[in-house]
């Protein structure tokens, strides 16, 4: 059967496959990243809910042909039964990468202080490694927002909700993140280039923190990346305002407190 793809204006091509069978902790997902990365073909691998493994591969096409051959057998310890292929969208991606694995909590509160901002807060070998971000995270690829790295905080301040002296804080998101890309953590955020998914109640899919000063106070632009979670044009920080703890807004804590 021929493989379905999507061709981009780049010549890129891009699928995405359901593998069903004995398919989950056999090694499948290790195995097809290596060989996407010998391949030289961008995407993600990731176990689904129902036993599967699902695929995603960007890259020239005939590379892409080869990794979904790969794919329809798997590695020799994999059972595969079936697989369906259908044409996607090419999202953009840099690198191959295993997503599902968890790399900890995340947390995005939101502060009123001497100037209002958005703390987004990744756990990173015991503690929470900080950013702030004036403007908020986006959803949107095109919107590039500033974000300061500040002092680590303990895991215990993820769920801090309240007045502050002159202020408060609410917390504005929150769930588990992957971390990605082809450098381990936490190597990648001293390098100035970090990839992760956030699996959010309002933050979904992959961003990425990018460093354009270095410095007392390092600074980075945090970037949404071009995937199936990406919303373009959109504002989800005016969109989405309340508290995923209590269901308040910053401002009415403010005015109930």
């Amino acid at each position: 059967m021929p493989i379905s793809t999507e061709r981009a204006d780049s010549g890129v091509t891009a699928a995405r496959a359901v593998v069903r069978g004995e398919v989950q902790g056999v090694g499948y997902r290790d195995a097809t990243r290596r060989r996407a990365r010998r391949l030289g073909v961008t995407g993600w691998v990731r176990n689904g809910e129902d036993g599967e493994v699902l695929v995603h591969a960007e890259g020239p096409e005939r590379a892409v042909e080869e990794l979904l051959a790969f794919v329809r057998d798997g590695p020799p310890s994999a059972r595969v039964s079936e697989v369906a292929i259908d044409r996607v969208k090419v999202e953009g991606h840099e690198q191959f990468a295993i997503r599902g694995v968890s790399a900890g909590a995340f947390v995005v509160q939101e502060h009123a202080a001497t100037a209002h901002h958005f703390d987004l807060r990744l756990e990173v070998d015991g503690v929470m490694r900080s950013w702030a971000v004036p403007k908020g995270p986006s959803m949107d690829p095109a919107v590039k927002r500033l974000a300061v790295e500040v002092e680590d905080h303990a895991i215990a301040h993820n769920a801090f909700e309240g007045p502050t002296g002159g202020g408060g804080v609410i917390v504005w998101d929150r769930g588990r993140y992957e971390q990605g890309g082809r450098v381990a953590w936490p190597q990648a955020l001293e390098r100035g280039h970090a990839v992760f998914v956030l699996h959010g109640e309002k933050l979904r899919g992959g961003f990425a923190l990018q460093r354009t000063h270095s410095g007392e106070k390092p600074q980075s632009l945090l970037i949404k990346r071009r995937d199936e979670d990406a919303r373009p044009g959109s504002d989800v920080v005016a969109e989405l305002p309340r508290s995923v703890l209590s269901g308040r807004t910053l401002d009415q804590l403010l005015r109930d407190d």
